[in-house]
């Protein structure tokens, strides 16, 4: 006699749980950071370069960059190198950013297994937008970004240090944003 019921009030109770709302959070994707949003975009620009090859010999690249959020905490960049004529070369880079955590997780290239995780050392904002200071260690080397995104300009630039040594530039992107 009581079986009956229940099957019938299971059958009430599955019906109205189709007409609830969905959670909230399931609803809409979160907002992105806004430190890095502003980045998204067509950029242009150049990249100044220490050539490995002779080192103190500078190499300046016309460059142009684009900027995509992949995630709320993440930015996809792809580079176009004029470096030379006829030579185009091209570069992939992704960013996560975990301002919680303080790290910033690079991939670069297309090899998903070179990610290299960066610690947010500090982190400058105002009204002209953010700069980020990253640094990792790779053996005996310190490698350093200093990385400042705002709404009309991206520059970024690696040093590095190596023990009892003096800090060596390696590059520096300057990017303006690009007027269709």
């Amino acid at each position: 006699m009581f079986q009956p019921v229940f099957r019938h009030l299971a059958a009430w109770l599955l019906c109205g749980a189709c007409f609830l709302p969905p959670q909230a959070q399931a609803a809409h994707p979160p907002a992105p950071l806004t430190e890095i949003a502003v980045a998204a975009g067509s950029w242009q620009g150049k990249l100044l370069y220490n050539d490995y090859a002779s080192p103190g010999k500078m190499v300046t690249l016309p460059t142009r960059l684009h900027v995509a959020l992949s995630q709320p905490d993440t930015l996809v960049l792809y580079f176009i190198y004029d470096d030379g004529p006829g030579k185009i070369v091209y570069g992939y880079d992704q960013m996560q950013f975990d301002l919680k955590a303080g790290l910033v997780n690079w991939r670069s290239g297309d090899n998903a297994t070179a990610t290299q995780s960066y610690q947010i050392t500090a982190v400058q904002r105002n009204a002209a937008g953010t700069h980020f200071s990253l640094s990792r260690q790779a053996d005996a080397l310190k490698i350093q970004y200093q990385l400042t995104i705002a709404a009309s300009s991206i520059v970024m630039e690696k040093t590095e240090v190596a023990p009892a040594s003096a800090t060596v530039f390696r590059h520096r992107y300057e990017f303006t944003r690009q007027i269709p």
